[in-house]
């Protein structure tokens, strides 16, 4: 039980991280993004449950849909962290810009592995 508990949000290791590997100018978008990632993964889970397909659409991969969106959201997020880590800090706008590419680019790309 507690295991479960712990497996389903392991996801929010995600935020220590993001508070050690970027700048300190940088550290509020990383943990709203990360939370923003979190929270979407659990929507689309329990969206893609409520309306029947579990297994995803087509069942060609055979892994829970809250672990496939671990691996897609989870590479997402290093990319983020690691292009906030090595960018300048010119600008936080542009720091803000990337976030939402990003966030829409894993969200696109978990919601085709969730439908595989």
């Amino acid at each position: 039980m507690v295991n479960d508990y712990i497996l389903n949000w392991m996801d929010l290791a995600w935020i220590p991280w993001a508070l050690l590997m970027v700048r300190k100018k940088q550290r509020i978008i990383a943990v709203l993004f990360v939370l923003a990632c979190v929270l979407t993964l659990r929507l689309q889970v329990d969206l893609m449950i409520e309306i029947g397909f579990g297994d995803g659409f087509f069942k060609f991969i055979d892994l829970p849909l809250l672990l496939r969106g671990f691996m897609a959201y989870g590479v997402f997020i290093f990319i983020f962290l690691g292009l906030s880590r090595w960018s300048r800090e010119l600008d936080p706008y542009i720091n803000m810009a990337a976030a939402i590419t990003i966030f829409i680019a894993a969200f696109c790309v978990s919601t085709f592995i969730m439908v595989l």
